[in-house]
């Protein structure tokens, strides 16, 4: 992947914009070839490699962002930091998407030429991978917050919830003496009918159970670095046809 992010600046200076006309003729000492090729690699190609590479960097800090939760929401047992944590992988959302759109924007039209074509599909394939990691992240977020709503249910004495005159003697109810890691526990419950009963639960998707020998989130980092691995494949196959492709618009 390095190699296409130094491609990437190769690309974007094939065919310059033009500049100025200077104020004193010059000697010309080269020149920049401008036809639709190197146009179409210029302003498309390059673009949506930059689009995919910043994918890869926020795709990639998916991976710390779920060791930290493991240890704060597992090992530390702290609500308030894993709730940190929950809202630094949300916010890789947004920016994933916003690329991924690009980069569908950028490669809908398919151009004439087969080199340009090749490298389109490699780039198509990398997409691909980083959406089925998209939609891990946030199909992760989405069951989070199914679980956190699903837990919280209704409040002690619904009906004083609205009334104007609330008692004021109404005590809150203590808090477990250990409590279970937050997140782990939204994720084992979310969607389960009846997820508070006392019936015996697989241990692995029990809260309770998890601990430094059992990290519930590690599925899903297996996930997306196999998603990683298999876009690797595409990334370098495009990283060669560009450099290929970038010869032809060289001065």
């Amino acid at each position: 992947m390095h190699f296409l992010a130094l491609l990437l600046g190769v690309t974007v200076a094939a065919s310059p914009a033009p500049s100025p006309a200077p104020l004193t003729p010059l000697k010309v000492i080269g020149s920049v070839r401008s036809t639709p090729f190197c146009t179409t690699l210029r302003e498309t190609i390059g673009p949506a490699i930059a689009a995919v590479l910043s994918n890869d960097d926020l795709i990639a800090s998916s991976k710390p962002a779920f060791a930290t939760l493991y240890h704060d929401d597992v090992l530390a047992r702290s609500e308030a930091r894993t709730h940190l944590d929950m809202n630094r992988l949300e916010s890789l959302i947004t920016p994933i998407v916003a690329n991924v759109k690009r980069v569908d924007a950028l490669l809908a039209k398919n151009p004439n030429d087969s080199k340009l074509q090749a490298v389109r599909a490699e780039l198509q394939s990398v997409l691909a991978q980083q959406k089925e990691s998209l939609n891990v992240i946030s199909g992760f977020i989405a069951t989070e917050q199914l679980g956190e709503i699903q837990g919280a249910g209704a409040p002690d004495n619904w009906a004083w919830v609205f009334s104007s005159n609330p008692r004021s003697n109404v005590q809150p109810a203590p808090a477990p003496a250990f409590a279970q890691p937050p997140a782990a526990k939204n994720l084992f419950s979310a969607g389960v009918h009846n997820a508070h009963a006392t019936t015996p639960r697989d241990p692995r998707y029990d809260a309770k159970t998890v601990g430094p020998t059992y990290d519930p989130f590690a599925p899903f980092v297996a996930q997306i670095e196999e998603q990683r691995a298999t876009a690797q494949t595409s990334e370098s196959n495009a990283a060669k046809l560009v450099a290929d492709a970038v010869t032809q618009c060289a001065p």
